[in-house]
């Protein structure tokens, strides 16, 4: 296959797993007639599992991903995702909850395959293309997702419950998709980035001519896999890479959690706007899907075009993420001060594609500085590095009772993204005077 066949292939698994309408109303239906769950058990009780798991998972995953050549990481994500809407679907007791936090713990944790497969079949020439297409494809997935939930609602064709039904069936078609991506061999050994395949090579060759003592290969194999991990952490000795690195923990910590909380927001400003004036009281939480659609198609247009962006990254990153952050922290922060329901939609909207976009970027930059053999394992661990930072912060936030009110966590995730613009500046500060 040609590297558009398979980007196209994997394009088209990247919509059919991100088409699911039930994410949209997903604390709704947990606050509903048929879960009945209060905003307290699914803050404290039930995404904090999700959140704990997918830290877990993230280490098997970074360590495994590129030994098992992405596809068979690939499928499991797709099997974890049909569980979970399976059980939503039949299920309804706390503990078919929890298995389903741990499922998608699982679920989130795979999704680096899904971005790094490409880069181990696609000329490094290419990688910023195939980047925006990618996440893009991942994006359009969750435009039609967000979209037609909102009709279905709007129009009350389903109800929350429904939903559950299309979703699985989207899983359901991802997975049996997963067949056609063809599997990955592990590139050419090159002696300027494969320097520990010559060495494993040297070392099957002595036990080919005559070296049976098997207690020494297996101390030869146990330095050969010590050294061969020593080489994949030598890739975070670049500045450049452990800049964008760095953000995209940090980021991706971030925005993991806005999305695990934003639906609890929206749902306590449209009870306090009940409370306010009981006699226009609406559901106005209903436009979630709407919401979803608008930031993902504004988001699909964004990372497309940053497949063409040509600009001297090396001299304008600083810029681009202290800017971003700065305005991502005015997004957060005016959705709390406001307390208005349409004011928070609106900087939802802004603050998830300006994050989409930097991925975007960052991804593309991190991968064409990464050995070709080496992407699953950076990637995976600049995501368990971000899951165990957002698990550390559930974790405070729980035990120091802040979970409980989703307007304070929000006021707590500003407050993260204005660190993270202010740490830019000083590395920027600190750049310009070493000059």
């Amino acid at each position: 296959m040609t590297w558009k066949t398979i980007s196209l292939c994997l394009c088209i698994y990247g919509v059919l797993k991100e088409f699911r309408p039930s994410e949209s109303y997903f604390i709704p239906y947990l606050l509903g007639p048929r879960m009945n769950y209060t905003e307290e058990q699914i803050n404290n009780e039930i995404l904090t599992v999700g959140v704990y798991a997918s830290m877990i998972c993230m280490i098997f995953v970074s360590l495994t991903t590129d030994w098992l050549r992405y596809k068979i990481v690939i499928v499991i994500q797709a099997f974890c995702g049909v569980c979970i809407y399976a059980s939503l679907s039949f299920f309804t007791s706390f503990t078919s909850l929890i298995v389903v936090q741990i499922l998608y713990g699982m679920f989130v944790a795979t999704e680096v395959a899904y971005f790094t497969y490409t880069y181990s079949v696609v000329n490094i020439k290419y990688y910023q293309k195939v980047t925006s297409y990618i996440r893009a494809a991942h994006l359009i997935g969750r435009f039609f997702s967000g979209f037609l939930s909102q009709v279905f609602i709007s129009t009350e064709l389903v109800d929350t419950y429904q939903l559950n039904f299309l979703t699985l069936g989207s899983l359901t078609a991802a997975m049996l998709w997963t067949i056609t991506l063809p599997a990955v061999k592990r590139s050419e050994p090159k002696p300027e980035t494969q320097k520990m395949n010559v060495i494993e090579k040297t070392s099957e060759a002595k036990v080919e001519d005559g070296d049976d003592d098997s207690a020494e290969n297996n101390t030869e194999h146990s330095k050969i896999s010590w050294k061969y991990f020593k080489s994949m952490c030598k890739e975070y000795k670049s500045f450049y890479i452990l800049k964008w690195s760095f953000w995209v923990i940090t980021a991706t910590c971030c925005f993991n959690q806005v999305l695990y909380y934003i639906q609890s927001l929206w749902e306590s400003l449209s009870h306090d706007k009940c409370l306010e004036n009981s006699s226009i009281c609406t559901n106005t939480s209903e436009w979630n899907g709407a919401v979803d659609a608008v930031y993902t198609i504004i988001s699909t247009f964004i990372t497309f075009l940053c497949g063409f962006i040509n600009m001297d990254m090396d001299k304008y990153s600083n810029l681009l993420i202290i800017v971003t952050s700065f305005v991502q922290f005015g997004a957060l922060y005016i959705s709390v001060v406001y307390k208005s329901i349409y004011v928070s939609y609106i900087n939802y909207i802004i603050f998830c594609t300006i994050y989409q976009g930097m991925m975007t970027i960052a991804s593309s930059e991190i991968a064409k500085c990464v050995n070709k053999d080496n992407h699953g394992f950076v990637f995976g661990v600049n995501n368990l590095l971000a899951a165990t930072l957002q698990s550390l912060a559930t974790f405070f936030m729980t035990m120091g009772g802040l979970s409980s009110s989703s307007k304070i966590l929000f006021e707590w995730y500003a407050i993260f993204c204005l660190v993270i613009g202010v740490c830019y500046l000083f590395i920027s500060i600190l750049q310009v005077v070493k000059k």
